[in-house]
């Protein structure tokens, strides 16, 4: 069972919060003083037990502040002792889509809106300020696509059919899967995506209605992502992905795995997608820095069912093509 403590060391997830600041001036972010501390650092807390990370971050930030966000790209992680134990923090870029006025509370008696820029020399540890710069490397305002797989589903054979075939449409999730698609309906909800569209097959579709019907969504469905289409052009969904892309709008994309691993291959080296141009850094993997060792070892590692690749892009509207920000990998 999970819990929020692994191997001995505590979970714990929080965020950068941040909003648009004046014009020229870029985003602000949110300060929290802690007085039970006396410190000033970025809004975060213990994970409760079985709760998914990108959970932990956004009740943890709106317990402590008051604030309603949605997730960008994952920053890098902080490690640190805590009376004998190892304590890891999970953080997020995580925009305020609700900003309200501030009430003190036990935990947090103030919160200061700053410039990103210069909150550097407002942050009590060090830690936070490796977090800050992850930050500014990169702009804030983003949109995801997530690449998500379909859950757990019936075996094939059978009634459903042999391989990728028109009668394996049919073929639903196994109960294994039905508990992912309700996990994931919350957590999908986490990158404030508002498109939805799908694999015709049954295993995706019931894999992100959950979601979509969580959040008041259409679920749109596309053949191009199917299996079937993928063994007659299998080069043909890159292109799919490349126009949905253009449309600068938060989508989930729901299919199978072959047709991702092909995609995942395309946004980490096709030059098309705005990743590592070998003139600008490529895009963060994990939250870490682009390394092509890392990038390699993604692209040969095949999503688990119920996984995600999350797409952060550049949402900036004057570019040619929203440029490639982030990859980070979503587990259920």
């Amino acid at each position: 069972m999970v819990t929020n403590v692994t191997d001995g060391r505590i979970k714990a997830a929080g965020g950068v919060v941040w909003r648009p600041g004046a014009a020229g001036r870029g985003p602000q972010v949110a300060l929290i003083h802690r007085p039970r501390y006396d410190d000033w650092s970025f809004p975060k807390g213990k994970a409760d037990p079985d709760e998914h990370p990108v959970l932990t971050a956004l009740r943890e930030i709106e317990e402590e502040t008051g604030l309603r966000c949605e997730l960008g790209r994952q920053l890098p992680s902080t490690e640190y002792e805590v009376l004998g134990r190892p304590k890891r923090v999970r953080y997020w870029s995580a925009k305020a889509v609700e900003v309200t006025p501030f009430t003190p509370n036990a935990e947090v008696d103030e919160l200061h809106w700053v410039e990103a820029a210069g909150a550097a020399g407002l942050l009590t540890g060090e830690l936070d300020v490796a977090v800050l710069d992850s930050f500014l490397s990169a702009p804030a305002e983003t949109f995801p696509i997530v690449l998500q797989r379909h859950g757990k589903a019936e075996p094939r054979g059978g009634r459903w059919g042999e391989g990728p075939t028109a009668d394996d449409l049919g073929r639903p999730l196994a109960p294994a899967g039905f508990a992912q698609a309700d996990a994931l309906a919350r957590i999908l909800g986490a990158y404030g995506a508002r498109d939805v569209v799908s694999s015709p097959a049954v295993r995706c579709t019931e894999t992100v209605r959950p979601f979509a019907d969580l959040h008041g969504l259409k679920l749109e469905t596309d053949p191009a992502l199917t299996e079937i289409s993928y063994v007659h052009a299998p080069r043909a969904v890159v292109a799919w992905l490349r126009d949905l892309i253009d449309r600068r709008r938060g989508t989930v994309v729901c299919t199978h795995g072959p047709l991702l691993d092909e995609l995942i291959s395309a946004v980490l080296f096709h030059p098309a997608f705005g990743g590592h141009s070998g003139v600008e850094p490529g895009p963060s993997l994990c939250g870490q820095p682009w390394s092509a060792q890392v990038a390699e070892r993604l692209a040969e590692d095949s999503l688990a069912k119920g996984a995600a690749w999350v797409l952060h892009f550049d949402a900036a509207a004057d570019a040619d093509a929203p440029r490639l920000l982030a990859v980070d990998r979503l587990k259920p």
